[in-house]
């Protein structure tokens, strides 16, 4: 087969649900996009499941599910992804976590599991954090990642990720942060639990006097004053992605979890200070260096923007329309120089985070796959409910992936 190239933009948390306030529209369908709606006419289109109908899923599976993997064989928890984004060698017998810096009053009541979105100083917090030793020798490993992210290791023998998270998810501000219960009866699993208590207190006392956090409730901003864990893992390992397909792939974010979800998938890695995980991140930007790839040679790119998830999470319509509208202007731009006959290009999103949940759902994802020999739908508008009429229904997004890689001559035939 001839074999082509591919660009697909992962939208993160693109899908949403009917908003009164936009006239009863989805913000996809709400936004003025002649240039999506170019590329959807040249396209199959569909809402596609990430994973299964009705089951949420995090960024992580949602993004190893668009990369083709099996997650019930190749997920080890979000702690490792987060160690890997980090650039944090895990060794076996490691524990890993995914943190926020988050706010609490005294008596540990979540006031912001995000600490007002905290975009400066937490290299200087983690770096407060990082060599803090526990009960019995277990050194914590801690490093910051995007906004109010971060990564935390217990390293020590004995340890156990069957324990309870101690972040008690979104929209649970006004409750006390969890207690990191051990999730089976195992002396591991029972004193990992007990280290976790010991770490979520002594890290409050030691950010809760940082000259960071002094700084910033002089200046009126909330504290980060407390690390919220979530996502125990240990080390397991992920084939790569040119093990599997004759490809050489490449990713563009700004977003650290992606690009280490990417690098140990057997990427190559590309972010620039504009390639921000936040609203103002530099969407054409992002599709010029993506546009350079291919001409560079590397055969499918993928495209990441987080700032749809974050207006979803903040239940800001207004906020996801705009994104939208300048991905549109982007996409304007990138089908003047790109050639559809060489090249297909989509989109779709690692899950749905609907503005009026403020949290990721088991809505499916709008999904376009572009080309000039693409079997096309039909479909001449961009949106859920333009989408239910393409052929890309009641599909995974692994079934989409596969897709990709057919169209790209990727695919090995199955049988003689």
């Amino acid at each position: 087969m001839r074999r082509k190239q591919g660009l697909l933009i992962v939208c993160d948390g693109l899908g949403d649900r009917p908003i009164e306030r936009l006239n009863g529209d989805t913000p996809l369908e709400h936004a003025t996009t002649p240039n999506l709606d170019r590329l959807v006419s040249r396209g199959m289109v569909g809402n596609v499941y990430p994973y299964k109908p009705g089951v949420r899923v995090g960024t992580d599976v949602g993004h190893l599910l668009i990369l083709g993997y099996d997650t019930e064989t190749y997920y080890y928890g979000r702690g490792p992804i987060e160690a890997a984004s980090a650039g944090i060698d895990l060794q076996p017998g490691d524990v890993a976590f995914r943190g926020n810096f988050a706010t609490v009053d005294g008596d540990g009541r979540i006031i912001d599991r995000r600490a007002g979105r905290i975009t400066e100083g937490t290299d200087e917090l983690a770096s407060a954090l990082n060599g803090m030793t526990l009960d019995g020798g277990v050194v914590v490993l801690a490093k910051e990642l995007t906004s109010h992210r971060l990564a935390v290791v217990f390293r020590g023998a004995g340890l156990s990720a069957s324990v309870r998270d101690t972040d008690p998810g979104a929209t649970s501000e006004g409750n006390p942060w969890q207690d990191p219960l051990p999730l089976d009866a195992t002396p591991e699993a029972v004193r990992t639990a007990k280290l976790v208590r010991e770490f979520s207190i002594k890290a409050f006392s030691i950010l809760s006097n940082h000259p960071v956090n002094l700084e910033r409730k002089k200046q009126g901003s909330l504290p980060a004053n407390c690390i919220l864990l979530r996502g125990p893992g240990m080390m397991g390992s992920l084939p790569k992605l040119c093990e599997r397909f004759p490809l050489k792939p490449a990713c563009v974010a700004g977003d650290k979890t992606i690009l280490g979800i990417t690098r140990m998938a057997g990427f190559d890695t590309f972010t620039d200070p504009r390639f921000t995980g936040e609203a103002d991140t530099t969407v054409q930007g992002k599709l010029e260096k993506a546009l350079q790839l291919l001409h560079a040679g590397y055969d499918w790119v993928l495209v990441h923007v987080k700032a749809f998830d974050l207006a979803g999470h903040d239940d800001k319509p207004e906020g996801k329309v705009e994104i939208i509208e300048r991905l549109d202007e982007a996409m304007g731009f990138l089908l003047k120089e790109i050639d559809l006959s060489r090249c297909y290009v989509g989109f779709t999103a690692d899950h749905s985070t609907p503005c009026e949940v403020g949290d990721h759902s088991g809505d499916p994802v709008p999904t376009c796959i572009a080309g000039v020999d693409v079997r096309k739908d039909g479909v001449e508008r961009t949106g859920e409910r333009f989408f239910r009429s393409g052929s890309l229904q009641n599909l995974s997004a692994r079934d989409i992936f596969m897709i990709q890689m057919d169209l790209m001559g990727r695919t090995e035939k199955y049988g003689a």
